[in-house]
């Protein structure tokens, strides 16, 4: 099988990476940038590259991989489903959970009338600690009470490099909540099966006003400056639906950790916990997850991986965190 890749940025990369590591070929690469996307094409080794989202829909390829900023995420999932293909999309899912739902609506009516599989890149249960223990939780049917966790990262204290995550236009209102949120989300998800149904949240903006020079968006008043309405920090209270109590700590402004996702679970009788800096192969879980996609389409039959239904989930999630932390009360999830 082969496989159009949409975007042309670092994930875009880890995706060509994992692709071939799962026994498959990126054949197309698409980008906003014909250089941008000419380098791409050549340091991944992928022998199309074009402008046009249509040159490749139009192609052979199966399966489309979508790497792009969540705003475009809606029009493209549509143009891949019309056009019969496949798809892989990063997250989130995109930036309304109303459009998400509508979307997870659309997905199911696509497999069931094309046999069309939809899928959304939550990788990090597919590490093999985590699909270990979702099975032992599931099989040995652990009523869990008591979640924790976070999700805590340095990257975004200035000065660091400016980009679309800081545009609310191209990302949604959301910066940690988004990014760092939706997979602890789907993780605590996936170990439990239990649903969120009510956030109380706090959130932190801890540099309001940051100051671009060379590319950077820095604490410099010597720089233009810029307003930046999306949270460092989001800290959440949680009920899940069997009455379990929770609580998640999310940053992006803490320095020391790159990439550290903790959780911890319990049924008052035994304790779960992770940690993924500990389990280092990250780009593994994107071969895993994609493996088990592909292995859907060629078989017809449905595989265990994210799909837009929990996509829409999380992205409900997401959307009550944020109201809670703008009204400072319990906001419960739209189911």
């Amino acid at each position: 099988m082969k496989a159009v890749i949409i975007g042309n940025g670092h994930i875009a990369g880890t995706h060509a990476e994992a692709i071939r590591l799962a026994g498959y070929e990126p054949s197309w690469v698409v980008g906003s940038s014909a250089a941008r996307t000419a380098s791409f094409a050549e340091a991944h080794q992928i022998q199309n590259y074009t402008t046009s989202l249509e040159d490749a829909l139009t192609s052979d390829a199966e399966i489309v991989h979508i790497c792009t900023p969540p705003y475009n995420h809606a029009e493209i999932i549509r143009k891949c489903l019309s056009a019969g293909k496949h798809i892989i999309c990063e997250k989130p899912l995109c930036i309304n959970p109303t459009e998400a739902l509508t979307l997870a609506k659309e997905a199911a009516s696509a497999y069931k009338e094309k046999n069309l599989i939809t899928a959304i890149c939550y990788n990090v249960r597919f590490y093999p600690t985590n699909i270990n223990i979702s099975k032992e939780i599931k099989e040995e049917k652990r009523d869990c009470k008591v979640l924790f966790g976070s999700y805590l990262q340095e990257f975004h204290i200035p000065p660091h490099p400016d980009g679309w995550r800081f545009d609310n236009n191209l990302s949604g209102s959301m910066r940690a909540i988004t990014e760092i949120g939706t997979h602890w989300i789907d993780l605590s998800y996936a170990w439990t099966g239990l649903k969120i149904s009510e956030v109380s949240a706090v959130l932190g903006n801890w540099f309001p006003v940051r100051y671009i020079k060379d590319g950077m968006l820095t604490e410099d008043a010597s720089g233009e400056a810029r307003a930046i309405e999306s949270e460092d920090t989001a800290a959440v209270i949680m009920k899940f639906e069997n009455g379990a109590i929770g609580t998640l700590l999310l940053s992006e402004t803490s320095p020391g950790h790159s990439n550290d996702l903790t959780i911890e679970v319990t049924d008052l009788k035994k304790t779960y916990r992770w940690k993924e800096s500990s389990e280092k192969d990250r780009t593994a879980t994107f071969t895993a997850l994609f493996r088990e996609v592909y292995d859907s389409v060629k078989t017809g039959r449905r595989g265990d991986f994210p799909d837009f239904e929990d996509g829409a989930y999380v992205a409900a999630v997401c959307d009550a965190i944020r109201k809670s932390g703008e009204i400072h009360t319990w906001v419960k999830v739209n189911p």
